[in-house]
């Protein structure tokens, strides 16, 4: 990758962030620092400010945990590296959808495939679609690691967000995961058509098939899939419900 990986250590000992940042400046030089935190508090509050490519996060924290910090943010747009002296939370950093996980002392070669990782996923999701929106394409690539799939944008029912995934499904029951988050594809796809009703779900108009006011309101799709609406998005959904022509499967 040409520019330089933006990262931010977290981590709430000293000498435990102090080490992965001369560790890094020494055998990984295309990622940078640009913000180091002691807790989940001033982890967040960098993490939303300066939208750092890779997290490496630290998990036992006091008082909220690194777990507890991201559930607590409403997007995660970063790669997670988990750093941590317990190997106990392997199924949970997997769950998290952390593309590594650290084991403190921290070695050099260990820490060069992780930055290799991060490389790796990081072009892939800049590769990852094509067309902007005012392009106005009918169609989206999708990569994978032998090459890439073309699929056609009517086709997709809705997109769910899975941390630095997106969940794509289609109307031939078909699910496919991009590298993109949900964030990418709202701002790719065509905005008369997909909605985003959630912090973690899009949905294309053509396939909602009802609607119902319980629980705050709730979407119902042509899969019968049910997602609930967000209290901030409920109105401008049923707005634009009123204003649209829609096929209703």
């Amino acid at each position: 990758m040409k520019d330089s990986i933006k990262a931010i250590i977290v981590d709430d000992e000293y000498p435990a962030r102090e080490n992965l940042n001369k560790l890094m400046e020494e055998y990984c030089p295309d990622i940078s620092v640009i913000g180091k935190a002691n807790n989940a508090t001033n982890a967040k509050t960098l993490i939303e400010n300066l939208q750092p490519d890779v997290v490496f996060l630290d998990i036992n924290m006091p008082g909220i945990n690194g777990f507890d910090l991201l559930e607590s943010l409403e997007e995660k747009t970063f790669c997670l590296v988990f750093v941590t002296a317990h190997n106990e939370y392997g199924i949970q950093a997997v769950k998290a959808n952390a593309i590594d996980y650290l084991l403190k002392p921290i070695s050099a070669q260990e820490l060069k495939q992780t930055a290799g990782k991060i490389r790796e996923f990081l072009s892939l999701r800049h590769k990852d679609g094509i067309k902007k929106p005012d392009q106005k394409s009918t169609k989206i690539v999708i990569t994978h690691l032998r090459g890439f799939s073309i699929y056609n944008c009517d086709e997709i029912i809705r997109l769910e967000a899975s941390d630095n995934y997106t969940k794509i499904y289609f109307k031939e029951k078909k699910t496919v995961t991009s590298s993109k988050t949900l964030k990418d594809f709202e701002e790719i796809l065509d905005k008369n058509t997909f909605f985003r009703i959630h912090k973690s779900h899009i949905i294309n108009f053509n396939y909602i098939k009802g609607y119902s006011n319980t629980d705050g309101g709730i979407v119902i799709l042509f899969d019968d899939t049910k997602l609930s609406i967000s209290r901030r998005k409920l109105q401008i959904f049923l707005n634009k419900i009123q204003n649209q022509t829609l096929y209703i499967k």
